[in-house]
């Protein structure tokens, strides 16, 4: 299974900030935002659907998991 190598995972929920490995997180590099979601709950023992309503943001070098944005 091809890892996302050089890839790092930013989460940002519940007040918290951390930086995860996509090796660490055993993701292909054909995983879904859903899949990595998925596998971030799981690292924290978190429920399966915990972090639905996050947004995914790409970058070259990092992937952003953070709660959606609202304004106004």
């Amino acid at each position: 299974m091809a890892q996302l190598m050089d890839r790092t995972i930013h989460v940002r929920f519940d007040g918290r900030s951390e930086e995860l490995s996509a090796a660490m997180l055993h993701l292909a590099t054909s995983a879904s935002d859903s899949h990595i979601k998925r596998a971030i709950a799981s690292h924290f023992d978190l429920p399966q659907s915990y972090l639905d309503g996050y947004t995914a943001v790409h970058n070259s070098t990092a992937i952003i998991i953070r709660p959606e944005a609202i304004y106004g």
